[in-house]
Parts: C-alpha cells; sequence; structure tokens
C-alpha cells in the first residue's frame, strides 16, 4: 500500500488556495463595510492620517448616500461568498450530506 502523493499535492494545494480565496474575499468584504462607515460620516480621516469617530455631522438614518448603500451590499455580498465557500467545503467533507 503506498501514497498517492500527486493525489496528495492536489488536495494541499486546493486546500491552501481555497483558505487564501475565502479570507481574502471576507477582507474585502471588511474593507466595503468599513467604506460605507466612512462615507456615512461614522468615522473621519484627521489631518495627521488617523482615523477616528465623527465629531459633528452625523448623517440622519432615511438620508443614506446610494454610495453607502453599494458598499454595503458589497460587503454582505462578499461575506455571503465566503460563507457559500465554507459551507461548501463542510459539504465535501461531511460524508452524510451526498
Amino acid at each position: 500500500m503506498g501514497i498517492d502523493w500527486l493525489a496528495f499535492v492536489a488536495v494541499a494545494l486546493v486546500s491552501v488556495v481555497a483558505a487564501c480565496f475565502v479570507v481574502t474575499v471576507y477582507s474585502i468584504g471588511l474593507r466595503f463595510w468599513s467604506a460605507a462607515d466612512t462615507r456615512a460620516g461614522k468615522y473621519s480621516v484627521k489631518d495627521d492620517g488617523t482615523v477616528g469617530p465623527a465629531t459633528a455631522g452625523f448623517p440622519l438614518p432615511g438620508s443614506t448616500p446610494p454610495a453607502v448603500r453599494g458598499f454595503r451590499a458589497l460587503a454582505v455580498l462578499c461575506f455571503a461568498v465566503s460563507g457559500a465557500a465554507v459551507l461548501y467545503g463542510v459539504y465535501l467533507i461531511v460524508p452524510q450530506f451526498h
């Protein structure tokens, strides 16, 4: 009985690529969420380049700019894609699911 090294390397590479994909898509989603918060006025970039809470000019909840809604939608889409990838991986691992 021997080890099929080609299959082992293929599984290892697919695992690394899938993990990087999930982490990257989730990180992009976090970046979109942060951009939406910044555009909504929750945070502001100060003169020295640091980011902190906005001190004035909070927009009303009903006056959300379209860019904020777009960034939030993209963030939720990224979170859903990364979650679906994780669930698909669980589906492939657990034999009772198929």
